[in-house]
């Protein structure tokens, strides 16, 4: 049975399964996947179960995906009409629609709260731990947006009675037809990046050094080179005797490891420990195998003064690595929302690719366990949390306000 290829090559392959969960919470997990599977079902209603069993792993490199025939099969079908924008327990449309105003807010859909759906919904969604930040971005932004995720979760549907508040903060209901994907509204304008490092002096003493990725597959489309960027801009930096450092880790979804080590040498004028461990299910790796096992010397031309960090829930994999470092050691306050990766390290590196039979549902597995060399924090399954959390709201988006930034200028100033 394919459903047991999936948990077999878990249970085989993956080298931190039970590193948020304990292995008797996730087998009967399992056990209720394996219990739907009484009746035979297509294969969007057989990834549905799956996805909510890669779920439940809590591993945000974890992941599964539908054969690009489904997903033509659901964007070919009448579909929930608006892509809705999440914040916090709460649900927004976004842009001005045909029967809505600008800036509604959705308080049911159904008959079933907002906040029900939302929790029904992240069921389904990857992530470290109980980090919440990145599957907003998920259903927000990413490849999992609200509308496929309602189709696939609740099935089809040919109209929708939903509630909401009027302008007055009145409560009324409509009723909603499900339309096809090319009439859907609000749907999120795909962002053009033609840059990914900026360093830029926004005000007297402080400089914000952006990087937006750490892939260098990515760099290279752009022609940007980190580590050159990364030592032109710190001596610069330190001519210019800046006193405050912005860096911007918003949206950056990782990439190489050793980037990560390689931006916290300019950070520290003292040696460094960076990761902790590193192994598969079959070996454990040395300095020999992986340079951020060995001790990290510090960049000779590092910066001392202070540094203040702006981070999402698109920090993740080797950014939220940087950052659980310069955290643990205390190396300058973070603001803005949680990180989408873990705190004390992930499970991703090398990976293998699972197509099952018939559905050709493919799973990602991730062969590698990161742990980093971290000082201990409150929660054993969260993120980077910041000291300064600032969520924008639905106003902030629509009049594009970077509340976030305008913070960490403000804390600048304060210095």
């Amino acid at each position: 049975m394919t459903f047991n290829i999936t948990l077999d090559s878990l249970q085989k392959l993956h080298p931190s399964l039970y590193r948020y969960q304990n292995k008797e919470v996730l087998t009967r997990k399992f056990d209720s996947c394996y219990a739907t599977l009484n009746k035979q079902m297509t294969v969007i209603e057989f990834y549905k179960v799956i996805s909510f069993l890669v779920s439940a792993v809590e591993d945000g490199h974890t992941s599964c995906f539908l054969p690009r025939e489904a997903i033509k099969y659901m964007l070919s079908d009448k579909i929930f009409p608006l892509q809705l924008r999440f914040i916090n327990n709460q649900a927004y449309i976004s842009c001005e629609t045909k029967k809505f105003p600008f800036v509604t807010e959705l308080i049911s859909v159904d008959g079933e709260p907002i906040r029900k759906i939302k929790e029904k919904l992240f069921s389904y969604l990857p992530s470290d731990g109980k980090i919440e930040t990145g599957k907003y971005w998920e259903m927000n932004n990413g490849d999992n947006p609200f509308f496929l995720l309602y189709y696939l979760i609740y099935g089809k549907k040919s109209s929708f009675n939903v509630s909401y508040k009027t302008n007055t903060r009145k409560i009324e209901s409509i009723v909603i037809n499900a339309d096809n994907f090319k009439n859907l509204e609000c749907f999120p304008k795909p962002v053009d990046i033609d840059k990914y490092l900026l360093l830029e002096y926004p005000q007297t003493n402080t400089a914000i050094l952006t990087i937006k990725t750490f892939n260098e597959d990515l760099l290279k489309k752009t022609n940007e080179d980190l580590a050159k960027f990364l030592e032109a801009s710190f001596q610069e930096i330190n001519q210019k005797g800046i006193e405050m450092l912005i860096i911007d880790l918003r949206n950056n979804g990782g990439g190489q490891d050793n980037f990560g080590s390689l931006l916290y040498s300019y950070l520290t004028d003292k040696p460094f420990s960076y990761y902790a461990s590193l192994e598969s299910v079959s070996k454990k790796f040395t300095t020999a195998d992986h340079s951020n096992l060995a001790m990290q010397k510090p960049n000779e031309n590092n910066f001392k003064n202070t540094v203040l960090f702006l981070i999402n829930g698109k920090s993740f994999s080797t950014t939220a690595e940087f950052c659980s470092i310069a955290k643990s050691n205390k190396r300058g306050k973070f603001i803005g929302e949680e990180t989408g990766g873990g705190y004390y390290g992930n499970t991703s590196g090398e990976r293998t690719t699972i197509v099952l039979p018939n559905s050709k549902i493919k799973i990602n597995i991730p062969l590698d366990k990161y742990v980093m060399a971290v000082q201990k924090a409150k929660y054993k399954d969260r993120g980077i949390i910041p000291e300064y959390i600032i969520i924008p709201t639905i106003d902030d988006i629509i009049q594009n306000k970077d509340v976030q930034l305008n913070a960490a200028l403000k804390l600048a100033t304060r210095k």
